[in-house]
């Protein structure tokens, strides 16, 4: 089982420009391949194998630029890696095309796969050409370092992020039961409700803490003169404020997934497949929707259900799940945001919007793993569904 433990660094001076020299040579290894690559399909047609890049790199290292040495050499060949990873996910996609990378982007990182050593008595990290970094190591962990991935943050922060192989099996999925299956739909008055009518509420860090971050923008707008001290100095402590919002926003993610994940009964929780960046793009709700994170939930309930032997059940986006009665399975044909609760036409069911579609999206999840989507109602779920 892989995981990663992430640790703030502390370094001096001298390593910070070490630093900043992998980060500069690791992005202009990553930006000349990928104009390599553009440039031979352009003549003929054909793509540039990650094997001749490298061939290119060593022979480029020994004639045209020799201060490419000054680096470690597996951080440059870790670039290539990076860059074939992009256009895979180009071309199954899951992504777009891939960009260059600026040299003042906010946030730089690069990878060393190999000779990496952590010393935790010491509170030290040893990288290839780079001794002695001080870090902060809050919790230790047991395993094989496979990689480590050192990164600088808008707020002038250092991290490394650490990869080991812990050698301990993956957790055999459990069955997935009916009873022990929690239907959870994500909103915006309330961050997470569930099939059994538990709301979550939602925290809204971006919106508490919005008045401050308006007042540091505008006190930045007003320092118009670039490249200098005054404009430096407010940018930090802008980009400090919204990282203290990121963090907790963060923080809470990680809370509520491990709160389901590991100290709840239920055995498999069923979520819709949301399309958030279609969804972010509504100038109304954008702002809300991203300060909800809810990509970042999904994902760490995700990894931590494998972790834990769970199950995590996903439906497709556009099932009605707000407009279908989960008592009669009667549509509503117009159902606005703004109606919170409405009453089946049917049965005359009273119904919550957020529990109703909750309820909804864990029978149509069930419904799904044994075959029968197209006709949930007609098939109900039994006490085991394998």
């Amino acid at each position: 089982m892989l995981k990663a433990y992430k640790y703030r660094l502390y370094p001096d001076k001298k390593q910070q420009e070490l630093l900043a020299k992998h980060f500069g040579h690791a992005r202009h290894v990553y930006n000349w391949a990928l104009e390599a690559k553009k440039k031979t399909y352009e003549e003929t047609g054909k793509s540039l194998s990650k094997r001749a890049l490298q061939d290119q790199l060593v022979l480029m290292k020994r004639t045209e630029k020799p201060w490419l040495s000054e680096v470690n050499s597996q951080t440059l060949l870790a670039a290539l890696m990076n860059l074939e990873k992009a256009f895979i996910n180009f071309f199954a996609k899951r992504a777009s095309f891939p960009k260059r990378k600026k040299k003042y982007d906010s946030h730089q990182s690069f990878q060393c796969p190999q000779h990496v050593k952590v010393d935790a008595e010491l509170n030290l990290l040893h990288l290839p050409k780079i001794k002695a970094i001080k870090a902060s190591y809050h919790r230790m962990f047991t395993g094989t370092v496979k990689t480590v991935t050192i990164s600088k943050v808008p707020s002038g922060k250092y991290f490394a992020s650490i990869l080991i192989d812990n050698q301990e099996p993956i957790a055999t999925p459990s069955c997935i039961e009916a009873d022990k299956t929690s239907g959870l739909d994500m909103g915006l008055t309330h961050y997470l409700i569930s099939s059994e009518g538990d709301k979550k509420e939602h925290p809204k860090h971006l919106r508490s803490s919005l008045l401050q971050l308006v007042k540091s923008h505008q006190q930045l707008s007003r320092k118009k003169v670039k490249d200098t001290h005054n404009r430096a100095k407010q940018k930090m402590l802008l980009a400090k404020k919204h990282e203290k919002v990121a963090n907790r926003r963060h923080a809470h993610i990680h809370q509520l997934s491990a709160i389901l994940a590991y100290k709840n009964q239920e055995t498999s929780f069923a979520v819709e497949n949301l399309h958030i960046k279609g969804m972010i793009r509504n100038r109304k709700l954008s702002q809300a929707i991203g300060d909800s994170g809810w990509g970042k939930f999904i994902s760490c309930l995700k990894y931590k259900c494998e972790w834990s032997g769970k199950n995590l059940l996903t439906i497709n986006r556009f099932l009605p799940t707000s407009k279908i009665c989960h008592v009669c399975d009667r549509k509503r044909e117009k159902l606005p945001l703004s109606v919170r609760e409405w009453q089946c036409d049917s049965c005359f069911a009273v119904h919550d919007r957020d529990i109703n579609a909750a309820k909804n999206i864990k029978a149509f999840a069930l419904a799904d793993r044994r075959g029968s989507s197209v006709c949930v109602k007609q098939f109900p779920c039994s006490d085991n569904v394998q």
